[in-house]
């Protein structure tokens, strides 16, 4: 883990599944120590990806000390499943809100305030 943290760049992506990406029901409880395993080692920022769905999952990540999560799969079911573009889009709006706040921290900076990980990661912080 502490080579792959040194070698690293902006933030270390942790995939949380060995398997294809899509959405899962539960995040594998072995993510809280490789979580704990790479922040042991690096200040850099984990981000978890793979399989993250839901709110809850988000949460339970985050609460892990992971910095953020990677979602892919589900947002593009969202738009993908819709009746309409417009639908699809107020879809995939809906979804990433709900997982924004699932990954929040308390004492996270209020919505629309900006900053954070991502502005930190693209040097606007």
């Amino acid at each position: 883990m502490a080579k792959i943290a040194e070698k690293s760049n902006g933030f270390i992506y942790l995939v949380s599944v060995t398997g294809v990406t899509g959405v899962r029901s539960g995040v594998e409880s072995r993510v809280e120590g490789l979580v704990k395993s790479l922040k042991s080692v690096t200040d850099k920022p984990v981000a978890v990806g793979f399989g993250i769905s839901k709110k809850e999952q988000a949460a339970e990540v985050v609460k892990w000390g992971a910095d953020g999560v990677i979602v892919g799969s589900a947002l593009v079911k969202a738009l993908g499943e819709a009746a309409s573009p417009e639908a699809g889009l107020e879809a995939l709006e809906a979804l990433a809100v709900e997982l924004r706040e699932g990954s929040n921290r308390e004492g996270a900076k209020p919505k629309g305030s900006g900053g954070g990980f991502f502005a930190r990661l693209m040097g606007k912080a």
